[in-house]
């Protein structure tokens, strides 16, 4: 499929290439609707596409921190301060997702800094942890000088890390890499919830 994609996309212009990455990249981490799209797949796309085209590594993995980091910014942006879903959503979805987004919202607030900061940074290198973490964050009150930082560096680490590996080791990056990163999340989620329940088994008489 990724050949197929790479044939199609060959007489593009960098430009167009690079627009169109930016697009899925930004709607992925910043909107709902973004966790149907390929984020990973992208970046793998852009790493053997800037082999292929012979185009400087710098370029895709700018582009593709920008767009993403900007992207979970304004997923960021959406939640804070507002209620679980946007009040034009159906009745159905909210019911079924505000209850969990509460839940969410609640935990990662009792965490701390610390805590916070690193469901921020796993939660960047997942398919929609990505889109959905940030958001959450926001609604959480997680403030800007924390979140802001955070996801600039994971960002740009997991754009930086899956195009260079992609353009160095081909598509073996789509197959046999996509399931670390969500090894590395669960187990720190389960560590903080630990942690969490530690916690508040201590501070309760």
């Amino acid at each position: 499929m990724l050949s197929a994609l790479l044939d199609r996309i060959g007489d593009w212009p960098p430009v167009l290439v690079l627009g169109v990455a930016a697009v899925v990249l930004g709607v992925e981490s910043g909107f709902l609707v973004g966790m149907l799209l390929p984020g990973t797949t992208t970046l793998v796309v852009l790493g053997l596409w800037s082999s292929t085209s012979e185009t400087h590594p710098a370029w895709p993995v700018a582009v593709a921190a920008v767009a993403s980091v900007s992207g979970a910014l304004t997923g960021w942006r959406r939640g804070h301060g507002r209620r679980a879903l946007d009040p034009g959503s159906h009745r159905r979805l909210r019911a079924r997702v505000d209850p969990a987004v509460r839940r969410a919202r609640s935990w990662l607030g009792r965490l701390g800094p610390v805590g916070t900061a690193a469901v921020l940074a796993g939660g960047h290198w997942v398919a929609v942890t990505r889109t959905l973490v940030p958001r959450v964050a926001g609604g959480a009150h997680v403030p800007l000088r924390l979140a802001g930082p955070v996801l600039v560096v994971s960002g740009t680490a997991w754009a930086a890390t899956v195009v260079l590996l992609s353009r160095a080791l081909g598509e073996r990056v789509a197959r046999d890499a996509g399931w670390v990163p969500a090894v590395v999340l669960a187990v720190l989620l389960v560590v903080l919830v630990v942690r969490s329940a530690r916690h508040h088994s201590h501070a309760t008489p």
